[in-house]
Order: structure tokens, then sequence, then C-alpha cells
């Protein structure tokens, strides 16, 4: 019993050594506030540990934050807290995450290149939304719905771009429009269709007999 005992005291010993040698990784920061500084990440996590370095990611010719940035932590425990929760930062949720983890590979397959701009009104045309998006990185496509309806979709090169705009309330030629994901919701999508469907088929030649169905229910 003694010696199981050394043993799983040796093993636990061990376990505390290989975790206080594990190095720490640059983990990527999504979601930041587009006015967030270096300052301003550091200053945040901190809070949870030694910060070696904080990055925000911008764009080579207009200076402006992409949105999302990097930060590394000196211990190993420290980037096991940071990656357990989400953060709020300056009244945005961020998300951090180890760069080339199978999760992060999986979620960018996913993850819209593409915005859904609300409340836009008519006079906002398609080179507006083209020029003024440009100024975040490269747009490679501006859809306007005809007739129109208030809205609009924009394409970006970069999801990362597209998804560190969305919950943003920004101003174009004036007008106040909200910035949210243009990805699809799956399960609503198919339960529209298959809704729409049915309908046909009530509607159809087989209506009278769904009628009669009701008659011999009750």
């Amino acid at each position: 019993d003694n010696k199981r005992k050394m043993d799983e005291a040796e093993m636990s010993n061990v376990a505390k050594v290989k975790r206080s040698v594990q190095k720490t990784s640059d983990l990527i920061v999504l979601g930041l506030p587009w006015k967030a500084s270096e300052q301003d990440i550091r200053d945040y996590f901190s809070t949870f540990g030694e910060v070696l370095m904080a990055q925000v990611k911008r764009d080579i010719k207009t200076g402006n934050s992409k949105g999302f940035g990097f930060v590394r932590f000196r211990d190993y425990e420290t980037q096991l807290k940071v990656l357990a929760q989400r953060h709020m930062i300056d009244g945005r949720w961020c998300d951090c995450k180890l760069p080339n983890s199978k999760e992060q590979q999986v979620g960018d397959a996913f993850r819209s290149r593409k915005i859904f701009v609300g409340r836009c009104t008519e006079d906002i045309t398609a080179d507006d939304l083209r020029q003024f998006f440009s100024q975040f990185g490269e747009v490679t496509d501006v859809f306007i719905p005809k007739p129109f309806r208030a809205f609009a979709f924009v394409t970006f090169s970069d999801d990362q771009i597209a998804q560190g705009l969305c919950g943003e309330d920004l101003i174009i030629k004036g007008t106040s429009v909200h910035i949210s994901s243009a990805e699809p919701k799956f399960g609503y999508a198919r339960g529209d269709n298959f809704g729409g469907g049915g309908g046909g088929v009530g509607g159809g030649r087989y209506g009278s007999y769904g009628g009669g169905g009701g008659g011999f229910g009750g």
C-alpha cells in the first residue's frame, strides 16, 4: 500500500512538473472592439496573469483594426484559465482560442464571410456600401435585393473581418445601419421549405381528401 501511495504521489508530481514546463502559445482573440488597442488588451488580460505579448491585427493600408488580435501569457495555467471562458472587453464579448486547434479549423470552415446590413435606406447604393466597407478590408461582393427591402449583404475576402463587424451599428450616408451575421439558419430554412410544401399539397387536388378525413375523424 505504501509503495502504491508513493507511486501515485510520484505520478502526481510528474504531472505537476509537466504542466509547469508546458509552453504557452499565442492565443487568437476574436471579436475585439474596433477601438481596442494593444494596451487595452494587455490591461484586461493582466487580471488573469502576466502577459508577455498583446497584439491587434490591423489592415496594412488603412491601419484600422481587423477585429481580432493575439495574446500570450507567461504561465500555462493562466492560458488554460483564459481559454476556459468568454471575455467581455469594452462592452463586447470576445473569444480566445488556440489558432491551430481542430476546433478553430472547423469553426473557420463554417464561419461566414458575408454580413447582413439592416436598416438601409433607398439612397444607399451598392457602390456606397462597397466604398464604406472597403475601409475594413477587401470587399468581394455587394448585394441589394430588388425590389428594395431595407437591407443588403456584403461579402469580405476575410471571414474574421466579417465576424468582427457583427453586432456593430455604423453610420453610412447619415443613416444608422445594424450589422449582423448572414449565416443561414438551416433549421428555420428547412422548416419553412417543408411548411411551404405541405401547404401546397393541402391546397392541391388532395385538399378535399383532407376535408373528408376530418369528417371521418369526427
